[in-house]
C-alpha cells in the first residue's frame, strides 16, 4: 500500500489541490535543486563549506594526497565531498512537525469547540425532501413546489441525491468522477453505518434492499481524491471529513516513514540518477507540504461552505473567524477553499478529454 501511495496519491493531491498544488511542489523543487546540485556549482559548495571546515577539525587523519597536474583526482580529498546538511535536518523537522499537527488537528476535531464543524454535517441540514427509503403507510406525497428549488443555487430541482433524496438542480449536484480514475486501486465503500441500519430493516426488505445497493455503490478513491456522485452537501461532508480527512493522514504517515528511511540508509545508495537518500527526503518534504496544505484546504472548505448557505448553523465556525466577511484571513482561507463551496457554483470538477473519456469496451467472440 505504501509503494501505492507514494505513486499513486501525488496525482489525487493534484485533483484535489488544483492551482494551489504549486505549494508543496515549488518547495519540493527548491528541496531538490538543494540536494541533487552537481559538485562543482556554487549552490552546492556554498552548502557543504561549512561542514567541510568542521570534518577538517575533527577528521584530522583524512587522507590527501598530491597527483601530478592535469589527472583527475588532482589536490581533493580522498572522502567523497560532503552533503549539505541544512536540508537533512529541515526535513525531519518538518516531517515531525506534520506528524504532530495531524494529531494536534485530529484532537481538535473531537473538542467542542471545533468539533461543531464536522458535526453541523451530520445532520445534513439541506435536505428539502422526503427520504424514500423510510417506509410509510400513506402513500408518497410530493413535496410542496417551494421544497423544489435547489438548496444549493437558484436554479429549479431536476433531480434527486441518492444518499439523501435531496432536490437538486445541475449545478447543486456531483456528477461523479472519470471511471478511469475512480474505479482503481484505493476505492472503498463510505456509508457503513446507513447500509448497517439498511441491512437489518425489518419493515420493508425490498426498500432496505434497494438502500444498501445505492450505499454500496457509493464510494470514494482514496489514492486519486475521487467520489461517486451525490448531491453538493453530500459530497462536501464526505469530502471533507472521510476521503481528503483520511487522505491527510495517508501522506503523514508516508512523509513520516521516508524521514525515518533517509535516516536509516547512506548516501552512496544510488537509484535511478541520485542516492537513495536524498530522493526519501524529497518524498518527505512533498508529502508533508502537501499534508498541511490539504489540512488548511478541508478546513477552510468546511467554512465557507457554513458561510456560503443558509441553512447551514454559522455558530459551527470558531468565533474568532465569525464576522470577517472582508478581512485579510477570510481571503486567505477562500483562496485555500474548494471553489465549489461556493452558493452557486457547480460541484463537478473538469478534467483533461483523455481521463474523462469512457473506457472502451471490449468485444468478446460469440
Amino acid at each position: 500500500m505504501t509503494i501505492l501511495q507514494v505513486t499513486l496519491q501525488p496525482f489525487g493531491i493534484l485533483n484535489a489541490l488544483r492551482n494551489r498544488f504549486v505549494i508543496p511542489f515549488a518547495i519540493s523543487f527548491l528541496q531538490r535543486i538543494a540536494l541533487f546540485n552537481p559538485k562543482e556549482s556554487f549552490t552546492y559548495k556554498t552548502n557543504v563549506e561549512t561542514r567541510a571546515r568542521a570534518d577538517d577539525c575533527r577528521a584530522s587523519d583524512s587522507a590527501t594526497f598530491d597527483v601530478p597536474p592535469g589527472t583527475r583526482f588532482s589536490n581533493r580529498r580522498l572522502n567523497p565531498p560532503p552533503r549539505p546538511l541544512g536540508a537533512d535536518w529541515l526535513t525531519v523537522i518538518l516531517a515531525t512537525l506534520t506528524m504532530m499537527i495531524s494529531v494536534i488537528f485530529y484532537v481538535m476535531l473531537e473538542t467542542d469547540t471545533y468539533g461543531k464543524l464536522r458535526k453541523v454535517f451530520d445532520s445534513r441540514p439541506w435536505r428539502n425532501g422526503e427520504n424514500v427509503y423510510l417506509a410509510s403507510d400513506a402513500s408518497a406525497v410530493d413535496a410542496p413546489e417551494a421544497n423544489r428549488e435547489c438548496p444549493f443555487s437558484d436554479k429549479t430541482a431536476k433531480g434527486s441525491c441518492p444518499i439523501c433524496c435531496t432536490c437538486t438542480s445541475k449545478d447543486g449536484y456531483h456528477h461523479g468522477d472519470p471511471a478511469r480514475m475512480h474505479n482503481n486501486f484505493g476505492v472503498a465503500m463510505i456509508e457503513y453505518e446507513l447500509a448497517r441500519k439498511a441491512l437489518e430493516r425489518e419493515d420493508s426488505l425490498v426498500l432496505g434492499r434497494i438502500q444498501l445497493d445505492t450505499l454500496v455503490n457509493y464510494r470514494g478513491n482514496y489514492l486519486f481524491g475521487t467520489l461517486s456522485p451525490s448531491c453538493k452537501g453530500c459530497y462536501m461532508k464526505t469530502w471533507c471529513w472521510n476521503v481528503g480527512y483520511r487522505m491527510t493522514w495517508q501522506s503523514t504517515i508516508v512523509a513520516f516513514n521516508a524521514m525515518l528511511c533517509s535516516l536509516i540508509f547512506q548516501s552512496d545508495i544510488n537509484l535511478f540518477y541520485a542516492d537513495l537518500k536524498n530522493i526519501l527526503l524529497c518524498i518527505s518534504c512533498f508529502f508533508s507540504v502537501s499534508t498541511l496544505v490539504m489540512q488548511l484546504a478541508l478546513l477552510a472548505t468546511a467554512v465557507v461552505f457554513i458561510n456560503e448557505h443558509s441553512f447551514m448553523d454559522k455558530s459551527a465556525i470558531p468565533r474568532w473567524l465569525q464576522g470577517r466577511k472582508n478581512s485579510a484571513l477570510m481571503k486567505v482561507i477562500e483562496y485555500f477553499a474548494d471553489p465549489c463551496a461556493k452558493y452557486g457554483v457547480p460541484t463537478t470538477k473538469k478534467y483533461w478529454s483523455w481521463v474523462s473519456r469512457p473506457p472502451r469496451k471490449k468485444w468478446r467472440r460469440e
